[in-house]
């Protein structure tokens, strides 16, 4: 189970599938941030933390959740569920008491 971000740093427990859409998330809310002339580079943060497993802080995980948020709303279709899935669980992490972040819906 996942611990709250607001008592310190925390890891996500994310599927292999939930892993890389999380990774898709970020690339490509990096790749947009470049291609409007911003420099953003917490998304290659983020994708290192994820990666190495390395625990996230509040803010970290907010831009992670704002980045699957966008990515999920055209997401490929394979990309869905564990992108749900992924979304609930950093969700968990900002904020075990939010209601949705136990949903099961699909």
């Amino acid at each position: 189970m996942t611990t709250s971000a607001r008592k310190g740093p925390t890891t996500l427990d994310l599927s292999r599938e939930g892993s890389w859409v999380a990774h898709a998330a970020l690339v490509r809310s990096g790749r947009e941030a470049t291609e409007a002339g911003e420099a953003r580079p917490i998304e290659c943060r983020l994708l290192e933390k994820l990666e190495d497993d390395d625990p996230f802080k509040a803010a970290e995980l907010s831009a992670l959740r704002d980045a699957l948020v966008v990515y999920l709303g055209d997401a490929p279709l394979r990309d869905r569920a564990p992108g749900r899935e992924a979304l609930r669980a950093v969700t968990a992490a900002i904020d075990p008491a939010d209601p949705t972040s136990t949903s099961t819906a699909p």
